[in-house]
C-alpha cells in the first residue's frame, strides 16, 4: 500500500533564492577547500622539509576522497533527504578541516584530507539536487551554473588567506579560517535549508516496505545504481559520465599545468599567473551564459562550447608572442571548459527523477572525478616527455572533441524529452518521469 503525497505544491520564491544563496555559498566553502592544500603546499614543505613530489599523495587521497564522497552521500540525500546529506556532510568536512591545520606527519595530513574530502564530496551533489528541485524548471540549469559561480570567488579567498595570514601564522591558518567559516556556514545551513517538496512528496508515497513506488523513476525497478540505466537514461547515463571524464580530463590538466606550460613558453612568471586568474573568471561566466542558453534551447549551446572549446585550447600553444592575446584565448579556454563542465551539473540533475536524483549527481560527479585525477597524471607525462608546447595544448584538445561527439548524441535524446518537458509552462514544478 502507498501513502499520498501532498507535498507538490511550488516552492515560493523567497525559498528558491534561500535554497540558491546558501548553495552558492557552500561551492565558495567547497572550492576554498579544495584549494587549501594548493596554497598551503609551499610554507608546508619548507616547514617540514619534504619533497614537493611527497605531497601528491595527499592531492590524491583527497580527490578519492570527492569520489567515494559523491557516491556514498548520493545514496544517502535520496533514501534520507537532501538537508540530512548536507548537514552531515558539512559538519564532516568543516571539523576535519579545521583539524587539519594540527597535523603532524604526511600521514595525517593524508587521513585528513581524505575524511574531509568525503564530507565535501557527500555535501556538493545533494545541494545540487537540492537546487534544482526549488528552481522553475525552465530555468534549472542556470540556477546550478549560478551556485557554482562561487567556485571562482573560493579560489581567491584562499589566496588572499595565504598571502596576508601564512607569512605570520604559518600553513595551519589556512585550513583552521577554512574549517571554522564552514562550520559557521553549516548551522545556516541546519537553520535556514528547507527539504525538497518534490522529495517529500515522494519520500510519502513509499510502500510499507519504505520503497519508493516504481513509477516515481519512469517505472524502473530494482536497485538505485540499476535506475540510472533505465529506459532512456540507459543512453543518457553513459553519455552523461563520458562527457564528464572526457571534459574533467582537459579542465583539470589546464589548472594544473597552465601556468608551468606558460612559463615553458617563454612568458614571465606574472603572465603565467594572471593566465588561470582569466581562466577561472571566463569560467564563471561561461557557466551562466552557456547554462541559460540550455535552459532556453537545449543541449546545442553544450554542443556548441565544446566544438568551438577545441581550437580555443589548442591556440594556447601558439599564442606566446603575445601576452594580451595569450589572456584573451585564457579567458576564453575556461569559458568554454568550465562553462560546459558547470552546464553539466545542471543537466545531470534534469536527467535523473526526485528519488534517484542525488544518486545519480553523486554517480556522475564521482565518475569526473576520474577525469579530474587522469587529466594532471597526463599532462604530468607528456611534460616529462618535453614535447614542444604546442604540441602540448593539442594534446589537451583531444579530451574536447570526445565531449562534442558525445554531447551530440546526448543532445538528441535530452531535448526531445527532458528539455521539452521542462520548456513546457504547464509542467513548471510538476514531477515529471523525465525531472520530476
Amino acid at each position: 500500500m502507498s501513502r499520498a503525497a501532498p507535498y507538490a505544491s511550488s516552492p515560493s520564491t523567497g525559498s528558491t533564492i534561500r535554497v540558491t544563496a546558501l548553495s552558492f555559498f557552500l561551492m565558495v566553502a567547497d572550492s576554498y577547500d579544495v584549494a587549501a592544500l594548493s596554497f598551503a603546499v609551499p610554507e608546508l614543505t619548507r616547514t617540514w622539509k619534504v619533497d614537493k613530489l611527497a605531497v601528491g599523495g595527499v592531492f590524491s587521497a583527497g580527490l578519492f576522497g570527492l569520489l567515494v564522497g559523491s557516491i556514498v552521500f548520493g545514496f544517502v540525500g535520496d533514501r534520507w533527504g537532501r538537508t540530512k546529506a548536507i548537514a552531515i556532510g558539512s559538519i564532516l568536512f568543516g571539523v576535519v578541516t579545521y583539524a587539519t591545520g594540527w597535523a603532524a606527519s604526511l600521514d595525517q595530513l593524508l587521513i585528513y584530507r581524505f575524511v574531509a574530502c568525503v564530507g565535501l564530496g557527500g555535501a556538493v551533489p545533494n545541494a545540487v539536487a537540492l537546487t534544482n528541485e526549488f528552481a522553475p524548471k525552465s530555468l534549472r540549469v542556470t540556477a546550478i551554473t549560478t551556485i557554482f559561480a562561487g567556485y571562482a570567488i573560493g579560489g581567491t579567498f584562499g589566496g588572499i588567506v595565504s598571502a596576508q595570514l601564512v607569512p605570520a601564522y604559518g600553513w595551519p591558518v589556512i585550513f583552521q579560517i577554512g574549517g571554522a567559516a564552514s562550520l559557521l556556514l553549516t548551522a545556516a545551513l541546519m537553520l535556514m535549508l528547507p527539504e525538497s517538496q518534490s522529495f517529500l512528496a515522494a519520500k510519502n508515497s513509499v510502500d510499507d516496505q519504505g520503497r519508493f513506488p516504481a513509477r516515481a523513476a519512469d517505472g524502473a525497478a530494482g536497485s538505485p545504481f540499476v535506475q540510472l540505466f533505465a529506459e532512456r537514461r540507459s543512453i543518457m547515463t553513459p553519455l552523461l559520465w563520458i562527457v564528464y571524464v572526457a571534459n574533467s580530463i582537459t579542465l583539470f590538466a589546464l589548472v594544473s599545468w597552465l601556468p608551468v606550460l606558460i612559463e615553458a613558453a617563454g612568458l614571465p612568471r606574472s603572465a603565467a599567473a594572471l593566465a588561470l586568474s582569466c581562466f577561472f573568471m571566463g569560467g564563471a561566466a561561461g557557466g551562466l551564459i552557456v547554462g541559460y542558453i540550455i535552459d532556453r534551447s537545449g543541449l546545442r549551446a553544450l554542443v556548441g562550447s565544446a566544438l568551438i572549446a577545441c581550437p580555443v585550447v589548442a591556440s594556447l600553444g601558439v599564442l606566446d608572442s603575445s601576452e594580451a592575446l595569450l589572456l584573451a584565448a585564457a579567458t576564453a579556454a575556461g569559458f568554454f571548459t568550465i562553462g560546459v563542465q558547470n552546464s553539466l551539473h545542471g543537466v545531470a540533475g534534469s536527467i535523473y527523477p526526485t528519488p534517484i536524483r542525488a544518486n545519480g549527481l553523486g554517480w556522475a560527479l564521482g565518475i569526473g572525478k576520474v577525469g579530474s585525477i587522469v587529466g594532471p597524471f597526463i599532462g604530468g607525462i607528456l611534460l616529462s616527455m618535453a614535447l614542444p608546447v604546442a604540441q602540448l595544448f593539442w594534446a589537451a584538445a583531444v579530451p574536447i572533441a570526445i565531449v562534442t561527439v558525445a554531447s551530440f548524441f546526448l543532445m538528441r535524446i535530452y531535448d526531445r524529452s527532458v528539455h521539452l518537458e521542462a520548456a513546457s509552462p504547464a509542467t513548471d514544478h510538476q514531477p515529471s518521469a523525465a525531472s520530476a
